[in-house]
């Protein structure tokens, strides 16, 4: 009877299969690296289209948008958005005090004064036709309240959470833009031009970017208000109701200790005249929304990109 005779792996066969197994290694490691800035930005780009398909839904249903928004602007103080000078941000970033509004959205969008133009009267009703007939504000910061729920008067408190008339408004947020000559005013007040720390120019407009209807060269007031606890909440009784509003993250927005609300941008006017000033005759008679970003500015075909690109 013959027997086959049996055979061990050769030293060389050993160090080949141990070597292709660090390679696959190596490279199972660099894969899952990337697997959570792809899920991050797969998140953000499902929630961009969620809470943008919802609020549409909402306004196409009942004729008008979720009441409630949020400012990100402060109520009345002589400091951009939640009333922190840009040195006491940094302060509080680094601290890990939690912050009304992060910094990255600071460096997206710009602080714009009501009360010094001459939109105070105006500025309100483009908002009042569209049902947004009030908005939440930070007054202050109850200790251990989560950055998303201090707009909200039952987690902040009604002396830290203000629910302000939209026509009593003196601040808000706005998107930079830039005219045909320079900087661009609304009602007499300088918009910002500056975007994520680049000074825009004629041709470089982000709104232009999200429609071309507001091409660049021309100056546009948009409004950005952030959707959060209370706007959703403000649909309650409606048969498209929205039970949350979705928050968002990334490596510079932590929902920890800053704002993680989406973003929507309301077009009110343009400057019709070529003069760089939107004037209170040019105020549409509806606000229109025209885009929901990440609190970094990013809309929805930028934050599916980054999906794309993470892989």
């Amino acid at each position: 009877m013959i027997q086959s005779k049996q055979q061990g792996f050769t030293l060389l066969e050993l160090l080949v299969v141990i070597t292709l197994l660090a390679v696959l290694s190596v490279g199972a490691l660099v894969a899952y690296e990337g697997v959570g800035d792809n899920a991050q930005a797969t998140a953000a780009a499902n929630n961009t289209v969620t809470a943008d398909g919802a609020i549409r839904n909402y306004r196409a249903v009942t004729g008008k948008y979720p009441d409630q928004w949020d400012n990100l602007s402060a109520p009345a103080t002589g400091n951009t958005f939640d009333g922190l000078t840009e040195a006491q941000a940094v302060a509080a970033e680094t601290a890990g005090t939690p912050l009304v509004v992060a910094r990255a959205t600071r460096d997206t969008f710009g602080d714009f004064n009501i009360g010094a133009s001459t939109l105070s009267a105006a500025f309100a009703v483009p908002f009042e036709e569209v049902g947004i007939g009030a908005v939440q504000q930070v007054a202050g910061q109850t200790a251990g309240v989560a950055p998303n729920l201090l707009h909200n008067e039952g987690a902040n408190g009604t002396v830290n959470a203000l629910e302000s008339d939209i026509d009593a408004l003196t601040h808000v947020a706005v998107v930079p833009n830039y005219g045909s000559t320079g900087a661009c005013q609304a009602g007499g007040q300088t918009i910002a031009t500056a975007y994520n720390g680049t000074v825009l120019t004629a041709d470089n407009g982000f709104l232009n970017k999200i429609n071309d209807h507001l091409e660049g060269g021309i100056c546009h007031l948009v409004v950005a208000l952030g959707f959060g606890h209370d706007a959703a909440h403000s649909t309650l009784n409606s048969s498209v109701a929205m039970s949350a509003a979705p928050t968002y993250s990334s490596n510079k927005i932590n929902p920890a200790n800053s704002y993680g609300r989406y973003i929507g941008l309301f077009w009110l006017g343009s400057d019709a005249n070529a003069n760089d000033n939107v004037e209170a005759g040019e105020i549409n008679p509806t606000a229109r929304l025209i885009a929901v970003v990440t609190p970094e500015g990013k809309t929805l075909d930028e934050s599916l990109a980054a999906a794309t690109a993470a892989n």
